[in-house]
């Protein structure tokens, strides 16, 4: 792992891991190239950064999506991309007043870029 470069270890529920195969596949037919998890979350995040998140976003994703669960999900955050990941991710931890909010902000990530048509 590079200088910068940290994993993320996160346990999602199995409609957050479909979340984001589904987006993962989605990716990948649109861009012509098989794209990973993380090249999914780093688009989500890059683009979200000047949309942001709201309040009201946040409420409906977790109103619609249980996000604890047993499927562990690893997650390289390199240091390209970890400025957008974290402004996003400290967003979260505002909103939700809660720490480890990584099990969240990635499935959101993706969630709102693909509703927004961001990815």
């Amino acid at each position: 792992m590079a200088a910068g470069n940290r994993n993320v270890r996160i346990h999602l529920s199995q409609q957050c891991f479909d979340l984001l195969a589904e987006a993962m596949c989605a990716y990948s037919k649109r861009s012509g190239r098989f794209q990973t998890m993380r090249m999914t979350v780093q688009r989500a995040c890059e683009r979200l950064k000047s949309h942001g998140i709201s309040k009201e976003e946040l409420d409906l994703f977790l109103s619609e999506y249980e996000v604890d669960g047993e499927i562990a999900v690893w997650l390289e955050v390199t240091s390209r991309w970890s400025s957008d990941y974290d402004a996003l991710r400290d967003a979260v931890k505002k909103m939700t007043n809660k720490q480890g909010v990584d099990k969240i902000l990635v499935p959101l990530a993706v969630y709102l870029a693909e509703r927004h048509n961001l990815i």
